[in-house]
This record gives structure tokens, sequence and C-alpha cells, in this order.
């Protein structure tokens, strides 16, 4: 059994918590938040904490999930490295490259776990779809050679941004890297090759409300990433296309369903929908996933470090086109 101890009591931690009651292995003993009216939030056993220094200096935890918004995740997980602890970290892990090589490096010295909490790794149409492509569809489809995602969040209401979606640091950031973590799941070999993020707050460098990121891979394949908040829709999906021409695999992310289309027809081969909140399935298995490592002391460091490296190039080359020869 594992203690654990959960920094940030936001709506991701609504899922979280959810998900753990289904885990025997995992316990958690405490909870921290700044806002006290929180504590209505808490497990029944767990002790509340304001302060997440006083909670992992009294509590004996095996390991802390940081929950928090995204700017407070580098200070946080640094202190809690520095005190030995195995950390959960919610994506992205930080807003900055060097900031991720440093956590890195620290937990390193340290010997501790530093895991990346990338949940859209372990959508079920997700996790469905790589084991059946890489045991017997990849005979029947080929390599991928093309590939469009679409993450879309209601997040404008009346040509507003909601209050709570500054803290997420624009659509790129926040559901990019979602995007990531399930096209990085099949293609290994991603660069960014143009990136086109629209603006309306400069919010630690990021803000946009819809971005249009592109990719090259292999040999002249290549795909796309959007992302938004202005069309006042909720709609996760990816497309793949294969050397096979005829057809084409839609993860429809929002539904938890597989569908194979060929020709003008669609079927759908995996569902899904009725297994529960798509989000508690998620953090179900962020969290088996989390105590195999904790159990073999190993990581995800090199996957989170190559979506992470794609996330923030796309920032740096953002507005740019190479010059046409």
């Amino acid at each position: 059994m594992f203690k654990i101890g959960i920094i940030g009591m936001g709506r991701v931690y609504d899922y979280q918590i959810e998900a753990v009651k289904e885990i025997r292995d995992i316990q958690v003993s405490a909870v921290c938040d700044t806002d006290e009216g929180k504590i209505v939030k808490k497990p029944e056993k767990a002790r509340f904490y304001k302060n997440f220094h006083k909670m992992i200096k009294e509590e004996k935890l095996d390991a802390v999930v940081i929950s928090l918004p995204n700017i407070l995740h580098y200070e946080v997980a640094k202190v809690c490295l520095e005190e030995g602890l195995n950390v959960l970290i919610e994506k992205p892990a930080v807003l900055d490259i060097q900031e991720f090589k440093n956590l890195v490096k620290l937990s390193r010295e340290k010997g501790v776990v530093f895991v990346v909490s990338l949940h859209y790794y372990f959508a079920k149409e997700v996790q469905w779809f790589k084991r059946k492509y890489d045991e017997e569809l990849r005979k029947q489809l080929g390599e991928i050679t093309y590939f469009r995602s679409g993450f879309f969040d209601p997040y404008i209401e009346n040509g507003k941004l909601k209050s709570f979606a500054k803290s997420l640091n624009g659509s790129w950031i926040d559901s990019g890297i979602n995007a990531l973590s399930v096209i990085g799941k099949f293609i290994k070999d991603l660069e960014v090759s143009e990136s086109r993020l629209i603006f309306i707050d400069e919010i630690n460098r990021y803000g946009d409300i819809q971005g249009t990121v592109f990719f090259e891979f292999g040999f002249n394949n290549y795909g796309l990433i959007e992302t938004g908040w202005v069309y006042g829709i909720d709609c996760k999906i990816s497309r793949f296309r294969f050397e096979n021409p005829k057809k084409e695999i839609i993860l429809n992310h929002s539904k938890q369903q597989v569908i194979l289309k060929e020709s003008e027809e669609s079927q759908i081969i995996a569902d899904f929908s009725k297994t529960g909140n798509r989000l508690v399935n998620h953090y179900k298995g962020v969290f088996l996933d989390f105590i195999k490592h904790l159990e073999k002391g190993t990581d995800n460091i090199d996957f989170a470090y190559y979506i992470h490296s794609l996330l923030f190039d796309a920032v740096s080359i953002n507005g740019k086109i190479e010059e046409c020869l």
C-alpha cells in the first residue's frame, strides 16, 4: 500500500480522487489546498492541510501528486524532490524545458521516482488501438503516413475567456500536450515544422486561444494538431491515415470509441462509451502506471521529455516560416 498526498484540489483533483477509490494499492493519506472550503472534498480518513510544506514534513508519505496550476508546478515539485519524495506531477510538468531538465536531474540525484501524468496516454480507445495496431492491424493498414488531431474546449463564452482558463496557459499548452500524448504513442520521430498560435493574453509567455501546429515525420510524412477555445464545442478526436490509402482510423476521445473508415462507410470497432467517465478512466491508468514505477524505481521521463520538447518547440517557432528558396 502506497500512502500519497495530493497537493491541489481543483478540477483535476475531482477525477483523480474518483479514480483512486478503485485502486487498492493507493491510500490518500493527506490533501492540501490553500482554500479551506475544499476540506469537504477530502477522503474521509485523509488529513487536510493549507500548507504543503507542513504536509510533507508531518506526514510519512511514499509519494505526492502535484495538481496545482501550471505556473506553480516547478517550485513545488522542486521542494518535494529535495525532501526525497516520489512525485507524480500533472501535465505539463513545467512551462520551460530547462526547468524540466532541472527536475529530472534533481530526482536522479535524490534517487526518487519522478513521473509526469500524461493522462491521455491511458485513454481506453488509445490503449486499445495501440495494442491492436501492434498485434495485427499494422499488417492490414501499413505504417502511419498522416495524422490530424483536434482538441477543442468551450472556454470562451460571450466573447470572454472563462476565469479558470487563465491558469491553463493557453489552448496549446493545455491541450497540445494531450494530443501529443496520443500521437507520440504511435510516432517516435515527430518534428515541429510550423506553428500558428493566436494570442489574446500574455500569460507567462503563453495564452493562446487557438493553435495549429504542423509536424513532419518519417519520409515525407506529415500531420497537424489543432487546439482551440473559440468554437464553443467540447470535442477531442485524432485521425490516422496509412500506407493503405483506403482505410482511416478515427479515435473519438470524447466518446471513447475507435472508428474504422473505409471509402464512405464507417464502423465502430471498439466502444468504451459505457465504461464510465473518460477522465476517471484516464486517471485509473495513470495511477496504476505510477504504482508500477514506484515498485520498480522507474519513470516515464524519456517519453515525457520528448513531448514536452515538441510542446515548447511549437511555442518558440510560432509565426516563423523559412524563406521560400
